[in-house]
């Protein structure tokens, strides 16, 4: 598949998947709220922000997948390949290498021989992988861990190669939400917005969707995963 195919493909992807997101949060936000009340608009508004963060990490953890694919499907060599890919690629392998060796506390010289021989073996498994694909680890680069917070988000586009400062003006529409999701889930009492700012608020949460959706078509495009 040629690169602009591919780049094509992701695109409709990402585009699709949004599409139906942004639909059913503006379905639930148009539905009659007629003789409701303040206590019927509140619980229409606690139901849109709820379904509006599960749409949110919906959709990153979709594009970000999407994009992790592609570049395993590409089959780039760790040598080609950005180091944070190739950084990726080796994680599980970094991991081994930084947890604690715990040793004879009364032979502390053969604990620096058994570091500089973990050292040997990590250099061996690197040279070894040069000339092999990048096979980055799928869930480990797309997670949300417990919740998608502005650090979160940042790790994972970093773990991917992607540019981050774009998404530096979304941090604090994104902690607001979360801070509003969280505070509903667990039952407490939130200061909700009113429509016209949940309105903006919405508008902020989907223009950082598009944003994601912009940066990782325009990587495959250009192929910026590449060294």
């Amino acid at each position: 598949m040629s690169t602009g195919a591919r780049a094509a493909q992701v695109r409709a992807a990402l585009e699709d998947d949004l599409t139906w997101r942004r639909d059913e949060i503006r379905n639930l936000r148009n539905l009659s709220t007629s003789g409701s009340g303040k206590s019927g608009d509140a619980c229409r508004r606690r139901a849109l922000l709820l379904l509006l963060y599960a749409h949110l990490e919906g959709f990153i953890r979709f594009a970000l997948v999407q994009y992790a694919t592609t570049i395993n499907d590409c089959r780039i060599a760790v040598s080609d390949a950005k180091q944070t890919l190739s950084a990726a690629t080796l994680s599980e392998r970094f991991k081994r290498h930084r947890s604690s060796d715990v040793g004879d506390p009364f032979d502390p010289s053969g604990n620096r021989a058994r570091q500089v021989e973990r050292d040997a073996a990590l250099i061996t498994d690197i040279l070894a992988l040069q000339g092999t694909p990048v096979s980055l680890p799928i869930n480990l680069v797309t997670s949300a861990d417990s919740n998608l917070t502005p650090t979160v988000l940042r790790r994972n586009l970093v773990s991917l190669g992607l540019e981050d400062s774009e998404f530096i003006k979304y941090s604090h529409r994104l902690e607001g939400l979360l801070s509003l999701r969280n505070r509903i889930a667990h039952g407490e009492n939130a200061n909700l917005p009113s429509d016209p700012n949940y309105w903006n608020f919405e508008t902020k949460i989907f223009d950082l969707c598009e944003e994601v959706m912009r940066t990782i078509y325009e990587s495959v495009r250009d192929e910026k995963y590449r060294a």
